[in-house]
């Protein structure tokens, strides 16, 4: 067949291949939405991770929270006073103030 029209196997290939796509997009659509919000402590952790290098206990519980994903409330408490001390020694090194 050298004529120009299509054959029903071209138009059902095509048909299947436009399918599979649409199915695909819903699918990743879907899954991007159910997305968590991000947790309370993620500003916390990414100020700990700033300073991290100087800490071996905030460097510790970064990667604690990499793995898990969440630290406790008492864990929060703690790298916030660590925090508070090293800012106090260092109070613009590290903000960039």
């Amino acid at each position: 067949m050298t004529s120009g029209m299509p054959t029903l196997t071209e138009i059902l290939i095509a048909m299947s291949v436009a399918l599979v796509v649409a199915v695909s997009i819903r699918f990743y659509r879907a899954r991007s939405a159910k997305q968590a919000p991000p947790h309370i402590h993620d500003v916390l952790m990414k100020r700990a991770e700033v300073y991290a290098s100087e800490s071996p206990f905030l460097a510790h519980l970064c990667r604690q929270y990499r793995t898990n994903g969440h630290l406790s409330d008492r864990q929060a408490k703690t790298v916030a006073k660590a925090l508070a001390r090293l800012e106090a020694v260092r109070p613009d090194a590290k903000r960039g103030g």
